[in-house]
């Protein structure tokens, strides 16, 4: 091993219910690792609670403000030693911050890693424009953002593409109850924020004869809409979000157009829940989890309602495909804790990734 072992590694980023960076922060401890965590939002802060007039238009400016005054916490942590410094979805980082952390902490390694389209200005800043050339490593789940033309254009100096990844403490087979199956059963659910191509591919689901069930946020305007579409209108996280899968005959999969999507963590987390996904197809997501033998895939909405048909006639062959994907994706590497490692690997040492 070519690093400190243990690293001891600071993490940016939300601590809220159904945020992925507690996840990978209790891997980065799996692995032997010393973490301390910054929080970019207040303590009980949620996705679902409304924006303030002035956070309103903080988002139009692009001036995001510092809920947590993480800018201050992250140089009164570097009284301590330091190897890294990681940082997710906090455009509210200052260059001035990260200029301050390497005099603090010399040869301290700065991280950020991406799990959204930052060419897309709404997952940026101002602030964080003038950071990112500060950055030793850029990680994204984005491969279309390594293209020159797109976030190395913005100062980027190192970037590296990464697979999205799972947490097993959460994301592995379970066995619904009857409780379990009642609350949340179904023969086709789909977990997601709306959006509109997404709402209409449902529909057509409905439209053909099947029960869909759809939990997230943003579908208000769609409860009522047919028969056979049941919109709960809120969101599942963590363990209930696993629940939901695993009470689920088929969970569908779907690329998000806003963030030019290729996979998501969803590509990755149905399987890993032992739950048989329907997934819309990309060359990226069909080498991660292999078409018929491990997951469904469809092209268009006709093509969903023919895969949809397809496969919930055929119960042997979806749990035996099921099943194959649950332990791919640990076989793979796929875990947050395999992901990670190989990610320290390349930024501490000189090692392939993966």
């Amino acid at each position: 091993m070519s690093w400190p072992d243990p690293l001891s590694i600071i993490v940016i980023g939300q601590t809220i219910t159904g945020s992925r960076t507690p996840q990978r922060v209790a891997a980065l401890g799996r692995l032997g690792h010393q973490v301390r965590m910054v929080p970019i939002n207040r303590d009980g802060a949620t996705y679902e609670d409304p924006p303030s007039l002035a956070d309103r238009i903080r988002y139009r400016l692009r001036l995001p403000a510092d809920p947590a005054d993480c800018n201050t916490r992250l140089k009164d942590c570097l009284d301590q030693p330091c190897d890294l410094i990681w940082v997710e979805a906090a455009p509210m980082i200052r260059a001035a911050t990260l200029q301050a952390a390497r005099r603090l902490a010399p040869g301290v390694k700065i991280v950020w890693y991406a799990e959204d389209d930052m060419m897309n200005k709404v997952h940026r800043s101002r602030w964080l424009e003038k950071a990112m050339p500060h950055f030793d490593w850029w990680l994204t789940t984005k491969s279309f953002n390594m293209d020159p033309s797109e976030v190395p254009s913005l100062g980027v100096r190192r970037m590296l593409f990464v697979n999205n990844s799972f947490d097993p403490t959460i994301h592995r087979p379970v066995i619904p109850t009857a409780a379990d199956m009642a609350r949340y059963g179904a023969d086709i659910t789909f977990v997601g924020t709306f959006e509109t191509p997404r709402a209409h591919s449902l529909l057509a689901l409905a439209q053909a004869g099947f029960q869909v069930r759809v939990w997230g946020n943003g579908w208000a305007a769609w409860q009522g809409r047919h028969a056979n579409l049941r919109v709960e209108n809120r969101p599942v996280y963590d363990q209930d979000y696993a629940t939901v899968v695993s009470a689920s005959k088929i969970s569908l999969g779907f690329l998000r157009k806003g963030n030019r999507d290729r996979q998501t963590c969803r590509t990755v987390e149905i399987p890993a829940c032992g739950g048989f996904m329907l997934h819309e197809y990309s060359d990226e997501a069909a080498r991660l989890v292999l078409p018929d033998q491990e997951a469904g895939y469809f092209r268009d909405d006709a093509d969903l309602v023919v895969q949809t048909r397809r496969w919930l006639d055929d119960d042997a062959g979806r749990q035996a495909a099921a099943s194959r994907a649950a332990q791919a994706m640990l076989d793979r590497g796929h875990s947050h804790d395999g992901r990670l490692h190989g990610i320290l690997n390349q930024v501490f040492g000189d090692s392939e990734l993966s």
